[in-house]
């Protein structure tokens, strides 16, 4: 898998999100990009936010659920809608995880287990990665780096470790912006989420393209 960015929708307006998705796919053509529906559009629009991503961008899209119960429910209501994968939390409880796994192999689809609230990242990610998620994603929210004092250089450090660790594919969220891509690459990160980059700017096209050039692909 070649790196991808994630772009993380993660507003109250639909049709701000649709638009950003459509500029972004019209200038990129999807290529090595993910649409995230992200959690406050979800709550705000629910699987019509997630079908008008979907049609309107023909990108890949992930449901940013963060599930903590009832996942097959929750999978069933955002694959219908035509979302490639959804997100599951890791502080959820085994039976939620094993059966937000058994969705993911009836549907034939994504499932990224996302590890934002999670004391201990490394040793949950190697227990969660029994259930196969296409990717575990290491997420520490801005407002929890700043107290942890947790850097972005040291969550990379932290996946890098991971994706060693168990094989699995691996993702990165967390207040990321261009000039800080390149060193996610280089270290074998699969994913690259990122959000208030993109959507608050002016042209977040261009944005987009300017990370996927630092990620080294020639648009």
């Amino acid at each position: 898998m070649h790196p991808v960015l994630q772009v993380a929708l993660d507003l109250e307006e639909l049709v701000k999100a649709v638009d950003i998705a459509s500029r972004i796919a019209s200038s990129t053509r999807c290529e090595h990009v993910w649409i995230e529906a992200g959690t406050p559009l979800i709550k705000s629009w629910g699987r019509i936010a997630v079908r008008a991503l979907k049609e309107l961008s023909k990108c890949y899209v992930v449901a940013d659920t963060k599930t903590m119960d009832v996942p097959y429910l929750e999978a069933k209501i955002v694959y219908s809608a035509g979302a490639d994968a959804f997100t599951v939390l890791g502080v959820a409880d085994e039976e939620t995880l094993r059966e937000a796994y058994m969705a993911k192999k009836e549907f034939e689809k994504g499932l990224i287990i996302d590890l934002i609230g999670v004391k201990d990242p490394f040793n949950r990610a190697v227990e969660v990665a029994r259930y196969e998620p296409d990717v575990i994603l290491l997420h520490v929210g801005i407002s929890a780096q700043r107290l942890r004092g947790v850097t972005a250089e040291q969550l990379v450090e932290e996946a890098a470790r991971v994706k060693q660790e168990v094989g699995v594919k691996v993702g990165v969220a967390g207040g990321l912006k261009p000039g800080a891509i390149k060193q996610l690459v280089d270290r074998g990160i699969d994913v690259i989420v990122v959000g208030s980059a993109i959507t608050k700017a002016e042209e977040p096209e261009k944005v987009a393209i300017m990370i996927l050039r630092e990620m080294g692909y020639a648009l």
